[in-house]
């Protein structure tokens, strides 16, 4: 009797256990955002402030895609971030007025010019996040906001 698995059939079923148990490893073609990056090299359409007042996005979607996204200049935007906390620790709030599943690039600052990538939890419609450090945090970036699956949403 032959058995179920022999050296021939090793490769491609360590492949296929690799892409399973690595699913970012598998989405070949995205890019992440840099680690850290300063002031001056910010992209455009981010916003930048404490979150007091809110930092604000306008964002148009279409056919479920970002199209625009720009620093809400009138108005609340459609994308927030407000702050809270003490001299310890910080917290964001981030709420959505769109009717889609989205995720966006955050980064912060402790001394106002070396801003670091920080992970995000997507946004569901109708539902905020909460973003929580435990030090005092000077200001943040917020842009590149981004359509995701609505089943797929998840913190990084």
């Amino acid at each position: 009797m032959k058995p179920w698995f022999d050296n021939r059939h090793w490769l491609p079923i360590a492949a296929l256990a690799l892409m399973m148990l690595a699913p970012g490893a598998a989405a070949a073609g995205k890019k992440a955002a840099p680690k850290a990056l300063t002031r001056a090299e910010l992209p455009a359409g981010f916003v930048v402030g404490s979150g007091v007042p809110a930092l604000a996005l306008d964002v148009e979607i279409a056919e479920g895609k970002v199209v625009s996204s720009s620093p809400a200049i009138d108005g609340p935007g459609n994308l927030r971030a407000t702050r809270s906390g003490d001299d310890t620790q910080t917290m964001l709030t981030v709420s959505s007025d769109l009717s889609v599943a989205v995720k966006f690039d955050l980064y912060m600052t402790l001394d106002g010019e070396r801003f670091t990538y920080t992970g995000t939890c997507g946004l569901t419609p109708g539902i905020s996040s909460f973003e929580m450090w435990r030090q005092p945090v000077l200001e943040f970036a917020m842009g590149n906001p981004r359509v995701v699956s609505s089943g797929r949403v998840s913190c990084d």
